[in-house]
């Protein structure tokens, strides 16, 4: 269900307006700590420009009067994956252990990058925001058990290692685009048709494979001097069990997506020539009621979201 939100991005204080951004064609855009909200006049992103996030970059929140975006634009904030666990060690004949060791988890996830863009939008090609989560590191495999050796006092095989668990997929990072066309030549719907949103979990890690149980084997003499000759009588023995394998993680939960058109209010009323502080205090007080408007209607979505899927 589409709502149509009202926030005045008009309103934004001047004085707590940045200057503009570009992003020239064709460029790789590294978003940095220091960026991750950003308040601009204008934003202009060039032709298949990429733009990623530095590590430790949770979200990036534009608000702009005025943006230009261009054709094949990509904002990643796709979740790195979880490492897999190492595979424990088998078990080699003749040493001082004779059990598979158990393969270790692995890790989960991380979570996308929260992206949120409030914007007067001039005119936008294309743009894919990308914001899946990472998925779980598969489990290690468990290691094998040594085979019956009678040879070097191994008189019993060795079990299997269990497999380790796989990791958890990261959650999906919440996608908000909130809009007003100021475009003249093309419908703010037509513009937004143009825009690809990947918001899902990433899948959770496999379990690692079980370790094998070493062979047995049936009884047998050996050339061993003893008090009655040469040979000597050993038992046979069961082949050791196999480990058992890791378990499957569940995968994350898929970020919340909201695309919306937005109302923006008149500039002059927005702005009083004088620039008086408490015009500035006002209008700061209005924005904080219009931002929670719309923090309202994203969770009466994803509610709605959540009873469709019972």
């Amino acid at each position: 269900m589409k709502y149509l939100a009202t926030l005045a991005l008009a309103l934004v204080p001047l004085t707590s307006m940045a200057t503009d951004l570009t992003i020239p064609a064709g460029q790789a855009y590294l978003v940095g700590l220091d960026q991750q909200e950003l308040i601009l006049d204008t934003l202009r992103i060039g032709d298949d420009a990429h733009i990623s996030f530095a590590p430790g970059v949770g979200g990036w929140r534009v608000h702009a009067r005025q943006a230009y975006i261009g054709k094949n634009v990509v904002v990643d904030g796709r979740a790195s994956a979880g490492a897999s666990g190492a595979s424990g060690i088998s078990a080699p004949a003749c040493d001082e252990f004779v059990d598979g060791q158990a393969g270790d988890s692995g890790e989960a996830g991380s979570d996308g990058v929260e992206i949120r863009f409030q914007l007067g939008l001039e005119s936008l090609g294309s743009l894919q925001l990308l914001s899946a989560g990472g998925d779980g590191g598969q489990g290690g495999a468990g290691g094998d058990g040594a085979d019956m050796n009678s040879k070097c006092g191994a008189d019993v095989a060795g079990e299997g290692g269990n497999g380790g668990d796989g990791g958890e997929g990261g959650r999906g990072g919440d996608i908000t685009f909130l809009y007003q066309s100021l475009s003249k030549t093309e419908s703010g719907d037509s513009m937004v048709s143009r825009i690809s949103i990947n918001a899902d979990g990433g899948a959770g890690g496999e379990g690692g494979d079980a370790g094998s149980g070493g062979a047995g084997g049936g009884g047998a003499y050996v050339s061993k001097k003893t008090l009655v000759g040469n040979r000597q009588w050993v038992a046979g023995a069961q082949g050791g069990l196999a480990g058992s394998p890791g378990v499957a993680a569940s995968a994350g939960k898929p970020g919340r997506i909201l695309v919306d058109q937005l109302i923006l209010a008149s500039p002059k009323s927005a702005v009083s020539a004088s620039g008086a502080d408490t015009k500035m205090s006002d209008l700061q007080r209005q924005i904080e009621r219009l931002r929670k408007r719309v923090e309202l209607l994203e969770a009466q979505q994803s509610a709605n979201s959540a009873q469709a899927v019972k």
